[in-house]
């Protein structure tokens, strides 16, 4: 491996899809009302609660078993919940610096203001002694939800130790630690990606007591607005310097051909969709990418690798511009090429090394088809975090299934180069 790819796919190492940290709030803005269907109003300081109120509190709430189903947890282990009707606070996001903090950290080299991000308070939580949240994603009820942020308050309480985890690795969090150690008042945070999967162990004392935000892209669409200022990221330079480096060598794709990166971050999909129309929606390293690219004057695009095994365990790649779910097809035979089989937009690629020799993980057989086979070269890990996956009759010398798997990828198109004559 040359040093320049190597330097390219340590800097692109993957990032944690989180953020977290304390904040300083005012006093003034610690207090929660909220309602119980017997004694109506009442109020709290979530500095300094008492016992009794945070008691009260945990009653007035809604039990649920998250990551869990319902009738498996006794009642007093499930954590307390009120919807965001339900009660209101003082607390306000706005006045405690992390729209910023979210931004520069989640986001990854975005300089993004409040006015950037919009954040919709949904739900309150309070655990008491035994609660605890099983494995479980949030909601994201809208393709506009990037994330989701957590504010735990102050409360005295142990154990709790938040869990988070994405793509096979693990982070822990112990907000009853960071906070109790604090003499002046604060909140813990965690901001994560919506693809991440979360779990609170169980509270061994005290009470915890958490106000949880979704995270949306504001301008009505998925992404940043146009008045938005990038900062370079905490690796933008690095990679451009290398990815420059690596395409200036006259031995990288002489005859031309694609790079492909894996995305990081998850996105939604629907059959048959055209996938460059997430271009506008990419977020945090997979963003940075593109702003590399970007300012090296390279074209690129949101492509679907197809990894496609039909009869007798052949294996083709496919790179294409939309979805395609060949289930939907009566009939498939494996002598088809790309475009015959999945549509205009589809072709062969062939994965090779820097130096142009066949990737021995990534054979493909192309031996039957007329079709030109395209040199690309895997620069970070596939399959990406985004996937899809359908099955179809491959007709041959007999009917067999056939799968077939793809991740979006990020790909980049690279000239021929010019050889200079003499």
């Amino acid at each position: 491996m040359s040093d320049s790819l190597a330097r390219i796919r340590a800097t692109l190492d993957v990032r944690p899809p989180y953020c977290s940290g304390t904040c300083e709030i005012a006093v003034e803005q610690s207090t929660l009302f909220y309602s119980t269907a017997t004694s109506g109003a009442r109020k709290i300081n979530l500095l300094s609660p008492t016992q009794d109120q945070l008691e009260s509190l945990h009653e007035a709430c809604q039990r649920v078993a998250y990551g869990h189903d319902h009738e498996e947890i006794p009642k007093n282990l499930k954590a307390g919940r009120l919807d965001a009707t339900a009660f209101a606070t003082q607390f306000s996001l706005e006045n405690t610096g992390l729209a910023n903090a979210v931004g520069q950290s989640l986001l990854e080299g975005m300089a993004v203001g409040w006015d950037s991000i919009r954040s919709e308070l949904y739900e309150l939580n309070i655990y008491g002694a035994g609660s605890f949240v099983g494995p479980h994603k949030s909601a994201a009820n809208s393709n506009k939800i990037f994330g989701f942020l957590d504010i735990v308050f102050p409360t005295a309480h142990t154990g709790g130790i938040c869990s988070l985890r994405n793509n096979e690795r693990e982070w822990r969090i112990d907000f009853a630690t960071m906070l109790s150690e604090s003499q002046i008042p604060l909140v813990g945070y965690a901001a994560y990606f919506n693809e991440v999967e979360r779990e609170i162990g169980a509270i061994i004392s005290g009470h915890r007591l958490m106000l949880s935000y979704k995270l949306y892209f504001t301008s009505g669409g998925d992404s940043p607005s146009a008045t938005m200022i990038f900062a370079p990221g905490p690796f933008e330079l690095s990679l451009k310097t290398a990815l420059a480096e690596f395409l200036n060598d006259p031995k990288v794709l002489p005859n031309g051909g694609y790079l492909g990166f894996g995305l990081r971050h998850q996105y939604p999909v629907s059959p048959e969709m055209r996938v460059d129309i997430l271009r506008s929606s990419l977020k945090g390293s997979d963003a940075i990418i593109t702003r590399v690219l970007d300012g090296l004057l390279l074209p690129w695009s949101l492509r679907v690798l197809y990894r496609d095994r039909g009869s007798h365990s052949e294996q083709t790649f496919v790179l294409h511009k939309f979805i395609s779910d060949l289930s939907r097809k009566d009939v498939v035979w494996s002598h088809w090429g790309a475009g015959e089989k999945m549509g205009p937009g589809a072709e062969f690629v062939r994965f090779v090394d820097e130096f142009g020799n066949d990737d021995e993980k990534r054979a493909g057989d192309y031996s039957k088809y007329p079709e030109d086979v395209i040199d690309i070269i895997q620069m970070t890990e596939m399959p990406s975090v985004t996937n899809v996956h359908s099955q179809y009759l491959a007709y041959g010398n007999e009917v067999m299934i056939g799968n077939l798997h793809g991740d979006i990828c990020l790909v980049v198109e690279v000239s021929a180069k010019v050889i200079p004559v003499y």
